[in-house]
């Protein structure tokens, strides 16, 4: 199957950039949007036959096929692409996916997502030019939360001696 939209605007693939995008869970979905939102014309490319339907009804450009086979990036158009999006949860399969697409395209930017950081560093290896790694993501939200909530009852708290500066003054005097 190659890419198929109910309504293809050719012109509009010249005046703006283009990006394929792997995977349409949430991950692939939010990037997406977000990059038409900005403007650009975004090729799905997704395993899911459902998914590829409902996205056929909303007229977006689709290209079913497993992102590992050539013939697959080819026919998204990876050739005049500017930004690939790799948002598979398998990070094995972005991995690789970084090494054909980086052969089909050099100059493509690529950003892949891995879970851990070990597959984030083959993942640079094999071609990403921005790697988003699940755990630092999520450590970094969890810090943040922990933090603000420590904020929160920090601010909430009765000032002790220690933080009353007229206390801390006659402790001087």
């Amino acid at each position: 199957m190659s890419i198929t939209s109910r309504q293809h605007h050719e012109s509009n693939l010249t005046d703006h950039h283009r990006a394929i995008v792997v995977g349409y869970g949430v991950v692939g979905r939010m990037v997406a949007l977000e990059l038409e939102r900005r403007g650009m014309n975004v090729t799905i490319v997704e395993m899911n036959l459902n998914t590829i339907e409902k996205q056929l009804n909303l007229d977006k450009k689709v290209c079913y096929g497993d992102v590992l086979a050539p013939d697959t990036l080819t026919r998204a158009g990876i050739d005049s692409a500017d930004v690939l999006v790799l948002a598979v949860p398998n990070e094995l399969d972005a991995v690789n996916a970084c090494r054909v697409a980086r052969e089909l395209n050099p100059d493509i930017f690529i950003a892949a997502r891995t879970n851990y950081v070990s597959k984030g560093m083959l993942a640079t290896q094999a071609g990403a030019d921005c790697v988003i790694v699940e755990e630092i993501v999520t450590a970094k939200a969890m810090q943040d939360a922990v933090i603000e909530k420590l904020n929160d009852k920090a601010a909430m708290a009765p000032p002790t001696e220690s933080d009353d500066v007229t206390g801390a003054q006659k402790d001087v005097l």
